[in-house]
């Protein structure tokens, strides 16, 4: 066994075990180097035994030389072999470079060389022998080798060692016995073990793939691409894997965008890897074609035809993002400018050369290069490069002369009249079928289209010859191109020719009835509509416009022209109907633009029909006739008659009991249980009935109803985009002020006194009470609030606000309690403001309402931003000024202060009160049961709010006390002080005003600019005693709660100026009130005293905590541990 090694003393291979050859454990530390040596094929299909690694073997030499691994001993000689020569090139190296540097001494012969055996070093070192002189190297280095080349491109993965490798085998022979779970058990052991192997994500990618789990094995085939990241290829390939099946799934699939989503992830990193592959950019730019990013796609088609500018498909995809982006006219040159150059180059190379690169020019093509020239409007420039390309296109490119002559087309005339009056033209020298006849019909369409743009009549109408529709065979003619019949006739309509337009559609339509794959859609039969209006037929044009609003609920025109004709009707029904499709037509442009980041108004992005090569259509049946038990989307009001109108009441009637059952059935578990269930139906039941009851046009005012009708269709929030058609925009003013009831026939003769709206209603609306609706409405804003949709829940409560039934101050309580509620619930403290307000200036100003403003404020667990705003503290500081001046004027004059209905309102309230509303609010429309002592009608009545008698009238202390606070907040503290001053002059013992004049004292003392801070620290904490003594002593109905509030207040104060140990003895003195709390509680003395128990264990839960923590703090700052340690012991232990 001379070909085996000696393994060193210190070398791994001995440490792991003495009976194991030094052969095996030499492959096993090269191959961890050497990614060129196979494993032997029966070793990697070994069983568990021989998983375990090659160091698991214990092979002997008889074992070995009775052929016991005889598959293995080519295997083990190939790699002595190549080990040999590896020290024998190291070796080689190693003397040269002694020799070289050891020239003037005697040179030694090493017998034997580190980590190698002898047998091995003895014939390498004779080899290095000159042959007369043993051991002497010789003198000559050896020539040093090259350093090769790095080979370009991304580096390989590191090789796995032999274990892995095993393991992937017998992971893959599993796989190939169809035993997955084994395989994929062990693949994830060997991800466990070493997961930067992408020989094991790609193999477990395989299994999922071959168990139809492909959301699995596309995770497992990008998790092993990023472990090659520099790999392009494997990137592509994985993205190509992502892409599979795409095409056939629905657009509304989630499924397609996650798809399409990390392909495009995919494609971006092998464009990481290799910037300049084109097949990865175009791939993107495919994928974001297909997720609707066309601004993105075109920018990458872009890149790409830097590097390849003849690639016709890129061209082509060019073309259709430039056509479906958001602005086409944006991005028309660019796309124009790429096919030009195509064009140029074909046009370089020779007659009949129309190949480019992946592809070949053809006539699709041309008509897409001319659709850019549409949409910039450059007819001159389209008509020329049509006549360029087309003539090119049939082979006569030499007829350069025609150029000359742009203003005529007689090269395309079917006769040779008009091309033999050209000195230039050779009659004969290309065929007669190569000129007029030959081409395209859609080309022609456009040529004529251009002539008519350009103002040509004459050669247009020599186009408009060729394309006749009245002709035996234009079916057949216009088949394949159906759509160049809506461009001439919406050319000829433009014109002012909807005679002759009218042919054009008329022939579009037959060819629809006959193909199965087109259908009229909304713009022909706008069109069409149009011609018919044009030529006085009304019923005709009006059902066509009904017809396209059926097909594009979307669709401007068609609500603008159907708007046009029910303006001039006599019917107020059809002046009614046109104001809502005006506002229809404006929500939806206001949905189809959008504000850019410069504030620009720019379009959306929106689909377009595919621009791909035309082919000829099969015959197919023709269209099935709409099914009569199909109700159509869209319906005219004024088209539906009494008995149908009647109809559709029941079925609104009968929906809403079904609806009001469900309200009633649910009420309890919807608001007292966590049944998401009975939640869920019971909302969806109660906004069923608000939107029913808000469609109702009689309970609401017409500016009311109006802006429901506007902000409740399609357009959400697109108030804030303006109209775009300022034409729409009057319309819709000018229909709005024609239908408002307050401006119809001989208002202006009616008396002021007489224009009180008088309505009849009776009790109930669709048999549900009237304050059964308020209850809805209130309990849905209470279940919107509850569900985080607090301004759904606001919108709910101001519908019930606007309408005119709800008028009583009753009702308009309940409204603003419940829209106070939800603001509260939400954290809304600006909605909280503005609530409160109402309460201080509509209802009952007074005591109570500013207590409630303070408490709103107060609740909501918000900063305080819009409690100490310019509004709120503007509007409180009018309150005081008015309330000075009727007490002054109460008091210096002695006359009574004006009534409510000879004082003018101010502009919020003129603007937040409809007419109605202003003199109605003392009582619902709907009037209570009548009883024996009252006399009640169902009339609308008037009647003024109740203010307080004139001997009532002082100065409130509650609205001095909230102006302080709010100057207090904002650090006023000298402003604060007055107010404060004026309050207590009024109510001197009131232990609120004391304290906040003290703190207002200690806090305008701690300021930079305070001039003497001894008077003012003195003058604070006077009042402090004053409210401690009043809190403590004075009153004898003082609860427990209340004292130990006045002792933590005290020491706070204390606190703020940093006196420690004036302030530790009052915490100590509401620790001490919570002790003898405890000790009654625990002696049973607290038996029988009900709610004030509870209050003394709330205020223990709040201010004894605080105050524990205070002292704890305090006491580790003066370094007493153990009093700490106590403190929190016996107060702070969370039980």
């Amino acid at each position: 066994m001379d070909d085996r090694m000696d393994i060193d003393d210190h070398s791994p291979a001995h440490d792991a075990g003495e009976g194991r050859t030094g052969v095996y454990s030499a492959a096993y530390f090269y191959n961890q180097y050497d990614d060129d040596i196979p494993l032997d094929p029966e070793l990697m299909a070994g069983g568990d035994d021989q998983m375990l690694g090659l160091d698991d073997y214990d092979l002997d030499d008889e074992q070995m030389q009775d052929g016991y691994v005889d598959l293995e001993e080519e295997f083990l000689d190939s790699d002595t072999e190549e080990i040999r020569a590896e020290i024998h090139k190291f070796e080689t190296v190693r003397d040269a470079w002694l020799a070289e540097h050891r020239a003037d001494l005697p040179s030694a012969a090493y017998p034997t060389l580190p980590g190698v055996s002898k047998s091995m070093s003895k014939p390498i070192n004779n080899s290095l022998n000159d042959g007369t002189t043993p051991g002497i190297a010789p003198s000559a280095p050896a020539p040093k080798p090259s350093r090769p080349r790095r080979k370009l491109g991304p580096r390989k993965p590191p090789r796995p060692p032999p274990e892995i490798q095993i393991r992937i085998a017998a992971a893959r022979k599993a796989f190939d016995r169809r035993e997955y779970q084994e395989a994929i058990n062990m693949v994830k052991e060997i991800i466990r073990q070493r997961p930067a192997t992408p020989q094991a994500w790609n193999l477990l990618s395989l299994i999922h793939e071959e168990l139809d789990n492909r959301e699995a094995a596309t995770m497992c085939l990008i998790s092993g691409a990023w472990l090659i990241p520099k790999d392009a290829r494997h990137w592509m390939n994985v993205a190509l894997y992502c892409l599979y099946g795409v095409d056939m799934m629905d657009e509304a699939d989630p499924r397609r965008k996650l798809a399409l989503e990390r392909a495009v992830m995919c494609y971006s990193q092998a464009l990481q890897a290799d910037k300049q592959n084109v097949e990865a950019r175009t791939g993107k730019a495919d994928a974001l074609m297909q997720l609707g990013q066309s601004h993105l796609a075109l920018a990458q088609y872009l890149r790409a035809l830097k590097v390849q500018p003849l690639n016709i498909r890129t061209v082509r995809n060019l073309a259709e993002a430039a056509l479906d982006g958001r602005d086409p006219r944006k991005n028309a040159e660019a796309a124009k400018a790429a096919y030009r150059h195509i064009i140029e180059y074909l046009w370089s190379q020779g007659d009949e050369v129309y190949e480019a690169m992946e592809g070949g020019f053809e006539w699709s093509d041309l008509r897409i290069y001319l659709e850019f020239f549409t949409i910039l409007e450059q007819w001159e420039q389209g008509a020329a490069e049509l006549r360029r390309v087309a003539r090119w296109k049939l082979g006569r490119r030499a007829e350069e002369f025609w150029d000359r002559w742009p203003g005529e087309d007689r090269e395309w005339d079917e006769d040779e009249e008009r091309r033999e009056l050209c000195e230039d033209y050779e009659p004969g020298r290309f065929s007669p079928m190569q000129y007029g006849r030959a081409l395209p019909v859609d080309l022609r369409a456009r040529l004529h289209v251009f002539r008519m743009k350009m103002g040509d009549m004459y050669e247009a109408e020599r186009h408009l010859t060729s394309l006749d529709p009245t002709a035996e065979t234009a079916v057949e003619d216009f088949y394949d191109f159906p759509d160049c019949l809506k461009d001439i006739g919406n050319a000829l309509l433009d014109n002012e020719s909807p005679a002759k337009a009218l042919q054009y559609f008329e022939l579009y339509e037959k060819i629809a009835d006959q193909a199965g794959d087109i259908s009229m859609d909304a713009d022909i039969l706008v069109s069409l509509g149009r011609c018919h209006m044009a030529l006085g037929n009304k019923s005709a044009a009006e059902e066509r416009f009904i017809a396209a609003i059926e097909d594009d609920d979307d669709n401007i025109e068609a609500r603008v022209c159907l708007a046009n004709m029910y303006e001039h009707v006599a019917d107020p029904e059809g002046r009614e109907e046109a104001f809502l499709l005006v506002r229809d037509a404006m929500n939806l442009e206001a949905n189809q633009y959008t504000l850019d980041q410069e504030g620009n108004l720019v379009p959306k992005r929106k689909r377009r029909r595919a621009t791909g090569p035309r082919k000829p259509r099969k015959p197919r049946d023709p269209n099935k006739p709409r099914d009569p038990n199909n109700p159509k989307k869209y319906v005219p009001r004024r088209l539906i008659n009494a008995e149908k109108r009647k109809q559709l009441d029941l079925e609104r009637t009968r929906e809403a009991t079904k609806n009001y059952e469900i309200v009633q059935e649910l009420q309890e578990r919807a608001f007292h249980s966590d049944d998401p269930e009975a939640i869920q139906n019971w909302t969806r039941a109660a906004r069923d009935l608000v939107e029913d009851f808000r469609s109702y046009k009689e309970f609401y005012p017409w500016d009311k109803y109006v802006k429901y009708l506007g902000l409740g269709g399609t357009g959400g929030g697109g108030a804030a985009i303006p109209s775009r058609n300022l034409k729409l925009a009057a319309m819709a003013e000018r229909l709005r002020q024609g239908l408002n009831p307050e401006n119809g026939d001989g208002a202006d003769n009616i008396p002021a006194t007489s224009k009180v709206r008088v309505l009849n209603f009776p009790s109930s609306h669709r048999g549900i009470l009237f304050s059964a609706w308020l209850d809805i409405f209130l309990s849905l804003a209470f279940a919107l609030v509850r569900q985080n949709q607090h301004r759904e829940a606001y919108v709910v409560c101001h519908a019930a606000r606007d309408s005119i039934v709800w008028t009583a101050t009753d009702s308009t309580y309940l409204i603003h309690v419940a829209w106070a509620s939800c603001a509260v619930y939400a954290g809304d403290e600006e909605t909280c403001v503005a609530i409160a307000r109402y309460f201080m200036r509509d209802y009952l100003p007074g005591t109570d309402s500013y207590r409630m403003f303070a408490a709103m404020c107060r609740t909501c667990q918000t900063p305080v931003s819009w409690y100490t705003s310019g509004p709120a503290q503007k509007f409180i500081l009018r309150q005081i000024k008015t309330m000075d001046a009727l007490v002054m004027r109460q008091n210096g004059q002695d006359e009574f202060p004006p009534p409510a209905s000879q004082r003018s309102p101010s502009k919020s309230q003129q603007q937040q009160q409809s007419p109605i509303k202003s003199q109605s609010r003392g009582s619902d429309l709907v009037a209570p049961p009548p009883t024996d002592s009252e006399q009640s009608t169902n009339d609308t009545t008037t009647t003024n709010p109740q203010y307080p008698p004139p001997g009532d009238i002082t100065l409130d202390v509650a609205l001095l006390t909230i102006y302080g606070h709010i100057l207090f907040t904002t650090t006023s503290y000298s402003y604060a002080l007055s107010y404060f001053a004026r309050a207590a002059s009024l109510d001197p013992d009131n232990p609120l005003i004391n304290l906040s004049i003290g703190l207002a004292y200690v806090h305008y003392a701690l300021k930079r600019q305070a001039t003497n801070r001894q008077y003012l620290l003195t003058q604070g904490f006077a009042f402090l005693f004053r409210y401690y003594h009043n809190r403590t002593e004075e009153d004898p109905t003082v609860t427990v709660g209340q004292k130990m509030e006045a002792h933590f207040n005290m020491g706070r104060a204390y606190s703020l100026i940093g006196l420690g140990n004036l302030a530790g003895g009052f915490y100590g003195r509401v620790l001490e009130e919570a002790e003898r709390v405890r000790d009654k509680k625990g002696e049973g003395m607290m038996d029988g005293e009900g709610d004030e128990g509870k209050k003394r264990s709330k205020w223990e839960e709040t201010l004894v905590v605080e105050a524990a923590y205070n002292v704890r703090c305090m006491c580790f700052l003066l370094g007493d541990v153990k009093g700490a340690k106590a403190v929190a012991e016996r107060w702070l232990v969370l039980e």
